[in-house]
């Protein structure tokens, strides 16, 4: 399995240039947003991941996501995250910090030891996470497997216009779909599975 290279400090300003807000679609109707903050702190790459999702039928709520978390990179590896979640009304809180040997998580089921050098599920702004097959998981804790696969190119609308972007099928324990990447690797563009509805990514700035 491709190794993650070094998260150099060019790369770590680059992303604070290019911070990510999509508006969350459900049958072509507005439903909350998914945003990434990239910011620097020295050598160190801090990314808040911000969700607020809810699907409602008739006034009820068929799902309901909102999600709040901060990792701290340096060098390529996760150093620390911390998150709050609440899914459908289930709160779910997670921290975490890199050790000796390893990234020990806590999580809904307790403390885990992580391998060192895994991205997270919230790491799709990564493009490099097509590559991985082992995840630390941001939302529960622990680790989840992955499996992804390229599908072939489509053309994307975002805001500077259409790009050609690549399809990556993804699957994971919690939330299965298809993840766009431009050919500058930036994301662009997901279509995320859940519980037989599917929430479209529409990149907003």
């Amino acid at each position: 399995m491709p190794r993650l290279g070094p998260l150099t400090s060019a790369r770590a300003q680059d992303a604070t240039r290019r911070d990510l807000r999509f508006r969350a679609l459900w049958h072509g109707s507005s439903i909350g947003e998914h945003r990434v903050a990239f910011g620097t702190d020295g050598d160190r790459l801090v990314v808040d991941t911000h969700i607020d999702i809810a699907i409602r039928v008739l006034f009820f709520n068929v799902f309901r996501l909102t999600h709040d978390a901060q990792e701290i990179w340096q060098a390529g590896r996760l150093v620390s995250v911390t998150s709050t979640t609440d899914r459908d009304g289930t709160r779910l809180q997670v921290s975490g910090n890199a050790v000796a040997d390893g990234f020990r998580i806590v999580g809904e089921d307790g403390p885990f030891l992580a391998t060192a050098d895994l991205l997270t599920t919230n790491a799709l702004w990564d493009s490099r996470i097509v590559h991985e097959q082992r995840l630390i998981d941001v939302q529960y804790g622990g680790e989840i497997g992955l499996a992804a696969k390229l599908l072939g190119d489509e053309r994307v609308d975002t805001p500077q216009g259409q790009v050609r972007a690549s399809r990556y099928r993804m699957i994971t324990p919690h939330y299965a779909g298809s993840v766009f990447y431009d050919r500058d690797r930036r994301w662009v563009k997901a279509l995320i599975e859940h519980k037989g509805q599917t929430v479209e990514y529409a990149l907003a700035t």
